[in-house]
């Protein structure tokens, strides 16, 4: 998966952080909305969604830990799909242990933490395990966001945030997409928001194409290949005015 957009945004903040630690900015510089010199820092991508989806969540009153958010996401994003849009989570969801999961998300969390936009609190739950806690650290930064897919995720907070992790776990499982999965009784298989079958997994393959790639010898051209070309394309440059022509009277 394609996650260029988060990584520029987040490395961008970094050497604005780093560049007013070391004096070289002289404009007040606030560390969550990413204003510095007039400059703000826009989060995309997975990155927006969970700012989106911790914003609303601390606006709500609805506490998340790692299982809620994954399990949240995950419901928005179907329910996005299952209304005919596309899912605004950007990640690639499988069958784990515990439900629908993506590795993305612990390192978006990682890449929060690390600029200050997000504050991870280890904590002890009712049951005196260790339970890790995701929260805004300041001012929710600006995001770019499908405004349909900001209101699924402010309709599923507002209608299961208050649920267990627990209870979303199970949830998930009661979804077209994991009931398949099950089905096919192999964990750690793509889910197809769609409700159809798990999708194939592609890069297994790929990346033996990719060895075989780098192992062949680089391919040269024909000698004389490209002028039999354009001489071909010249002689017939007549034969498309023509074509073009009679087009364009028969409208």
């Amino acid at each position: 998966m394609d996650r260029s957009g988060d990584y520029n945004e987040l490395h961008g903040y970094y050497f604005w952080c780093l560049w007013s630690s070391m004096g070289g900015a002289n404009e007040r510089f606030d560390p969550y909305t990413g204003i510095s010199g007039g400059m703000t820092m826009t989060m995309r991508g997975t990155s927006a969604a969970v700012v989106q989806l911790l914003s609303v969540a601390r606006s709500s009153g609805v506490i998340v830990n790692r299982t809620k958010l994954a399990k949240l996401l995950f419901l928005a994003d179907f329910e996005a799909v299952d209304s005919g849009c596309a899912p605004g989570s950007g990640v690639e969801w499988r069958w784990r242990h515990y439900g629908p999961y993506s590795n993305a998300l612990r390192e978006i969390e990682s890449d929060l933490e690390l600029a200050g936009i997000v504050k991870v609190i280890g904590t002890e739950n009712f049951y005196g395990s260790l339970e890790v806690r995701l929260a805004l650290a300041g001012e929710t930064p600006q995001v770019e966001i499908d405004e349909s897919f900001a209101e699924i995720v402010e309709q599923v907070v507002s209608e299961k945030g208050q649920l267990s992790a627990t209870q979303l776990k199970d949830l998930t499982y009661q979804t077209p997409p994991m009931v398949a999965a099950q089905k096919l009784g192999q964990r750690e298989v793509r889910l197809d928001l769609t409700g159809g079958s798990p999708l194939p997994d592609l890069e297994p393959g790929l990346q033996k194409l990719r060895a075989v790639a780098l192992a062949m010898d680089s391919l040269e051209d024909e000698p004389g290949a490209v002028d039999e070309l354009a001489e071909e394309i010249d002689a017939l440059s007549g034969l498309r005015r023509e074509a073009s022509s009679s087009m364009l009277d028969g409208d």
